[in-house]
């Protein structure tokens, strides 16, 4: 194998770490992004429930927070398994 072989082949094992350390980090990057759109959510519910009033607000807040207790377990099992 020529030097400029062995450099190519060094590059590209290189390339495959950095791709998965990217991959990895998006990942938990799209996590965060989605626990902050459950914290936008359950803010939203709050203003509808201001505006108008039915007898479904308190299981549409029930079911924002646990939407924001999805969003943080899955969180939290992705900075475990990644």
């Amino acid at each position: 194998m020529t030097p400029f072989e062995k450099l190519l082949t060094f590059l590209i094992s290189g390339w495959k770490l950095d791709l998965a350390v990217l991959g990895k980090l998006g990942a938990l990057a799209l996590l965060v992004i989605y626990l902050i759109f459950s914290l936008v959510v359950v803010r939203q519910v709050r203003l509808m429930s201001r505006t108008f009033h039915s007898g479904a607000e308190p299981y549409l807040l029930a079911g924002s927070w646990v939407l924001v207790g999805l969003a943080s377990l899955v969180l939290l099992l992705g900075l475990i398994i990644l």
